[in-house]
């Protein structure tokens, strides 16, 4: 039984004794890294891929049923504000508009008989009240029936261009469907998403730009116009923007909704002492806690530790440092988990 503990004895110090060695060789490997300079946050351009949208649209409907006689348009025509677009059968309302049109017509000249009989006392003033209360509802049933003759026409309410049908002719439609889809080409904007990682450069300092598919080389100032903290589908935060440069006339450059376009974000970052480094150039100091990067020294080929402040994150894969760099610092980038304080490194291209 002696021997057995000594045994175990001996083997727990011998494996004390090579872990010991290989913690004091550990910083005598030479291990490969990637490394770069940093760089400073004066601005950084974020590009994203948009949308042409009409600011203004409307999917005109009926607001009564009945079946469509007539569809006056076609896709991609012009129209004018107050242009018949579609008209269903009016048949049956005008049948009912000319028959309250004959009540009203016998209530108001019974009304007029009645107010001459009140005058000389001929009859009671009850009866003259049923006749105006009856002169009443003769002219609302027939003005309300008036509307809704009118309403069997489809007018456009804004000057623009039929982008979509969605019936044809002889189709019987009901309160509410979509005839077409009006887009005013004039009021346009543009969409684009933005990543869920970058929520916060919706509220930084940042000029925006947008260059047209079909003007390729030219830049349009822009100003977002409304955003939304959500991600409604899952996909990114929806974006909107409105074009707010001089140089950009409807009348000069045909751009209409559903062109694309590429969106261009240059952020300011507002500090000279910021930076914006790589999210592999990161890892968290076990002792301390803090964020810390790995400098380079070039003349003795080892690197250091050095605690940073951090920021908003760019994108998928880049983030702001706010403090704890300088411009002549150099950082690790890759390798940066198997490397330790004042270890030698090799340079990878």
């Amino acid at each position: 039984m002696r021997f057995k503990w000594m045994v175990y004895a001996m083997s727990v110090l011998l494996w004390i004794g090579c872990k010991g060695k290989r913690n004091n060789t550990y910083q005598d490997i030479v291990r490969p890294v990637k490394v770069v300079n940093v760089e400073s946050l004066g601005a950084v351009n974020k590009l994203y891929t948009g949308i042409v949208e009409a600011e203004e649209y409307s999917n005109l409907a009926f607001k009564l049923s009945g079946p469509l006689i007539s569809m006056n348009v076609d896709e991609g025509q012009k129209v004018k504000k107050g242009q018949v677009i579609a008209a269903v059968d009016p048949l049956d309302y005008k049948l009912q508009y000319e028959a309250n049109k004959a009540a009203y017509l016998t209530a108001k000249s019974q009304l007029e008989r009645n107010k001459r009989l009140l005058s000389m006392q001929a009859i009671s003033k009850q009866e003259y009240e049923i006749a105006e209360a009856n002169y009443i509802k003769g002219k609302s049933a027939y003005e309300a029936s008036a509307n809704t003759l009118e309403d069997t026409k489809l007018r456009a309410p804004f000057d623009g261009f039929v982008e979509k049908k969605f019936v044809e002719n002889y189709q019987k439609v009901s309160p509410g469907e979509s005839i077409i889809k009006l887009v005013n080409p004039n009021k346009l904007a543009v969409s684009f998403t933005l990543p869920e990682t970058s929520v916060d450069l919706t509220r930084t300092p940042m000029t925006v730009a947008v260059e047209f598919d079909t003007y390729k080389g030219i830049w349009f100032k822009a100003k977002v116009k409304e955003f939304i903290d959500a991600s409604p589908d899952g996909t990114g935060i929806p974006v909107k923007l409105s074009i707010d440069d001089p140089r950009f006339s409807r009348d000069e450059h045909n751009i209409y909704p559903g062109f694309s376009c590429k969106v261009n974000l240059k952020i300011e970052a507002g500090d000279e002492n910021s930076y914006i480094v790589p999210m592999s150039a990161l890892f968290k100091d076990s002792t301390t806690g803090k964020t810390c990067v790995w400098l380079y020294e070039a003349k003795t080929g080892t690197v250091s530790s050095r605690p940073v402040e951090i920021g908003q994150l760019f994108g998928n894969d880049k983030i702001m440092v706010r403090n704890g760099l300088t411009n002549e610092d150099v950082i690790v980038v890759a390798g940066t988990n198997y490397i330790t304080e004042g270890q030698k490194v090799k340079l990878l291209k």
